[in-house]
């Protein structure tokens, strides 16, 4: 059961390898909203810094629509989402746990950047750009927000 509370550090991390801006904005839409995960992302703690990260979050979520949106795999953005993964997944893990829930995010963010790639490319055949984009933003942010819920209510 003790590694169970890693869990949301892990899939934190695949939701890093979709919108690398993503975590933080979640984390710090949470701390907002008052709730308290295990720990928190550098520049986090003050309220300009929970606005800035949403506002970077929703800027994100918009800017991959457009068609000059960098590759997901491309080397700089996997810096980007492997970074944002670690520091998510430090936020999320136990207390005395942060480097393991970093590793573990990093992990899973890099191998999911490019199964995520080609899954929305399917999504994208099946029904458009537009609705495959949105369909995956619906997953990311759901299951981001499923993490930081469950890492806050571990937090407890």
């Amino acid at each position: 059961m003790r590694h169970l509370n890693l869990l949301p550090s892990l899939v934190i991390g695949a939701v890093a390898g979709s919108r690398s801006m993503t975590p933080g904005a979640l984390i710090a839409g949470a701390g907002l909203m008052g709730l308290r995960t295990p720990g928190l992302p550098a520049g986090l703690g003050s309220r300009v810094g929970k606005v800035a990260a949403l506002v970077l979050g929703l800027g994100e979520l918009l800017g991959d629509k457009q068609p000059s949106a960098p590759n997901r795999t491309e080397p700089g953005a996997l810096m980007a989402r492997a970074l944002s993964a670690c520091m998510a997944g430090m936020a999320l893990a136990p207390r005395g746990r942060a480097r393991l829930g970093g590793l573990l995010a990093v992990a899973t963010a890099v191998p999911s950047a490019f199964v995520g790639l080609k899954a929305r490319a399917r999504c994208t055949e099946a029904v458009g750009q537009v609705r495959g984009a949105l369909i995956e933003d619906v997953v990311v942010v759901l299951g981001g927000l499923a993490c930081v819920v469950s890492a806050a209510r571990i937090n407890r």
